[in-house]
């Protein structure tokens, strides 16, 4: 499914004849003519939980599309995660914000706009990397954190205003992290290392994918900062 699904986007794109170098798991590296962008693909995060629940679970396609051929994370151009079972489409376009589409109906969305960590905050955790249940879930258990097996459906639920926290790590080509930052910064969240520096800077090819780096995603600055103060007591 992961691979007919990534397939599906190529092909889309390959019509198009969008110049384009996409990255992605199963096909490795596919170039389309000339290319002056770079893609990011991930045709179905959550492939656990297709498995299991095929249909009715929440997984997702996550794709994005960079300025340039060695971008920062701030170089997104467009941001978009595609849950199935739901039929709805997160999408967000640099400095025009971030949206939903479902059954030809367009909305915008953003993020919860919570400032504080406390009573009610909504959290989700990847617990698969034994960094984030030690940096993280250790540290939170009060907050009755999350754990659903894809970051594609955390990512939508804190753009559209669902969840207030997302954590996790980076990982071999950071394939999620790269789509969400786009989402997120459209619907006003903040994508953080644990010193509170926003991602925008990083270049996507050299940071971090050879080692797990703690990454805090929330609603607003305010709440990544109260979040970043609990982790460090």
């Amino acid at each position: 499914r992961s691979f007919l699904a990534k397939k599906a986007v190529i092909n889309v794109l390959e019509k198009a004849k969008v110049p384009i170098r996409i990255i992605s798991e199963e096909h490795g590296v596919v170039e389309i003519g000339k290319p002056i962008f770079l893609g990011i693909l991930d045709g179905l995060d959550g492939s656990s939980v297709y498995k299991k629940s095929r249909g009715v679970g929440r997984y997702g396609t996550m794709f994005g599309i960079f300025s340039n051929l060695n971008p920062s994370y701030e170089d997104y151009i467009f941001s978009g995660i595609m849950e199935h079972s739901t039929r709805r489409l997160f999408h967000a376009t640099k400095g025009k914000g971030s949206f939903i589409t479902k059954d030809s109906e367009v909305r915008k969305i953003k993020c919860s706009g919570r400032t504080e960590l406390g009573e009610g905050t909504r959290i989700y955790i990847d617990e698969f990397f034994e960094i984030n249940r030690k940096t993280f879930s250790e540290k939170l258990q009060e907050f009755k954190p999350q754990y659903l097996g894809s970051s594609a459906v955390y990512y939508a639920d804190l753009a559209s205003g669902e969840s207030d926290l997302v954590l996790e790590c980076t990982r071999k080509r950071n394939l999620e992290i790269a789509v969400a930052f786009g989402l997120e910064t459209e619907s006003g969240g903040r994508i953080t290392t644990l010193d509170g520096k926003s991602l925008g800077n990083q270049r996507y090819f050299e940071f971090g994918h050879q080692e797990h780096v703690p990454i805090v995603s929330a609603s607003t600055e305010r709440l990544t900062e109260k979040l970043i103060d609990r982790i460090n007591k």
